[in-house]
């Protein structure tokens, strides 16, 4: 078996530097969701077609990030971070000439790319500064997911706001403005990154490739990985689902702006929630602990909220904005811990496991918004609710078999 590849092990002196890079990609990707809608009317989109365009990003992010894993295994992210925050810039700013179906499908390619790199970037940097200690790096990947879920709540309220307003450019000069502010931090951060990492020792560039590539088949063959992967795609599925459901419900209930952004940002505020309470369960819990047992929630969540999105005006407007909050406290609460239960169990692949989470979480919401989408129209919002419910239970089989005995740090 090849040696494992070499990590550096200092603890870089980064603060909140890679959380300004983590909240850049749900700014610029989940802002999208609200705005989608309302270009679509504009461009007399269908329902399907305007799912396509936002899944369409999280394939895109899953295929890059399938290349950008094992690279940042052999090379530092700081060749690839400047590229990829202006690449994000200009892109969000190409959106501002609302250049139809076609255009919109490739920027929100090339975005799923640049986002990749950036969310890769700030993962790869916590595994490294927190290298050896297991429930530091837990914890930092929790408060990455918190930062994660801040620049959701800010892009799906400006997306929210402009979708209400009927200005889709309110989000885009919004995504613009942040990448400039993070573009100017780079620098800093760059600087306090290695120009490259150390490989297979004497080995050429061709036999680290080969090494890295070995060694992330044979992790992938390990069965608690294989598994603990589906059941961060069955996340991926609840997360980008509930997203277009909650613009969908917005476009057919057409409340006031103020109902609408609050319905747009109770997930991300309840993720907020999730991941802040994930740094007192680390404390005592290891992450694949807290994983397998929160997981039961999600499909439970899910089905409420088909019974509260069923029930309509029934139930209230207070009813389904604490239902998405709920909703978004268990998602908030599982998504960091399985990038860092799989960093833990494969510490020598950080770059390729940490891809191959985001890959397996793209994957789910790649294809919930579509399944969603063709279900709501063929029978009821609701109904498509019922069906994540019945996937994010087989989901939670997945993650309680991957853990079956006591958890390993790494």
């Amino acid at each position: 078996m090849p040696t494992p590849l070499a990590v550096p092990t200092g603890r870089p002196r980064l603060g909140v530097l890679p959380g300004f890079l983590a909240a850049l990609s749900p700014l610029s990707q989940l802002g999208f969701t609200p705005v989608a809608v309302v270009l679509g009317d504009r461009l007399g989109l269908s329902v399907g077609q305007v799912g396509l365009t936002v899944g369409i990003y999280a394939a895109a992010a899953a295929a890059a990030t399938l290349v950008l894993g094992p690279l940042f295994d052999l090379v530092s992210p700081r060749r690839v971070l400047p590229v990829a925050v202006a690449a994000n810039v200009v892109l969000s700013a190409s959106l501002l000439l609302e250049p139809g179906f076609a255009g919109i499908l490739v920027s929100r390619v090339l975005s799923g790319l640049t986002n990749s790199a950036l969310m890769l970037c700030a993962s790869v940097v916590v595994a490294d500064a927190n290298r050896g200690d297991g429930t530091a790096r837990e914890r930092g990947f929790s408060r990455l997911q918190t930062f994660t879920s801040l620049g959701a709540v800010a892009g799906l309220g400006v997306g929210a706001t402009a979708a209400g307003l009927g200005a889709p450019q309110v989000w885009s000069w919004t995504v613009v403005g942040y990448g400039l502010v993070v573009l100017a931090l780079t620098p800093a951060i760059s600087r306090r990154l290695p120009a490259a990492l150390p490989g297979v020792a004497g080995a050429g560039p061709g036999a680290r490739v080969s090494a890295v590539l070995r060694e992330v088949g044979a992790a992938l063959r390990v069965p608690r990985t294989a598994l603990l992967l589906v059941a961060a795609a069955g996340v991926g599925w609840a997360i980008q689902a509930a997203h277009y459901a909650v613009s969908l419900l917005s476009e057919q209930l057409h409340p006031p702006l103020w109902q609408r952004v609050l319905l747009a940002v109770m997930i991300p505020a309840g993720v907020f929630l999730g991941s802040s309470a994930n740094q007192v369960l680390l404390g005592r819990r290891s992450a694949a602990r807290v994983f397998s047992r929160a997981y039961p929630a999600l499909p439970v969540s899910c089905a409420v909220l088909a019974l509260v999105v069923g029930a309509g005006g029934g139930w209230g407007v207070v009813a389904l904005l604490t239902t998405l909050v709920v909703l978004g406290a268990v998602l908030g609460t599982l998504m960091p811990l399985s990038p860092a239960v799989l960093v833990g169990w494969h510490p020598g692949l950080r770059g390729s496991v940490t891809a191959a989470d985001s890959v397996a979480k793209g994957l789910g919401s790649t294809v919930s918004p579509v399944v969603l989408g063709a279900v709501a129209a063929a029978t009821s919002l609701g109904a498509g609710f019922l069906v994540l419910a019945a996937v994010a239970a087989l989901a939670a089989v997945c993650a309680r078999a991957a853990t079956p005995g006591p958890p390993q740090r790494g």
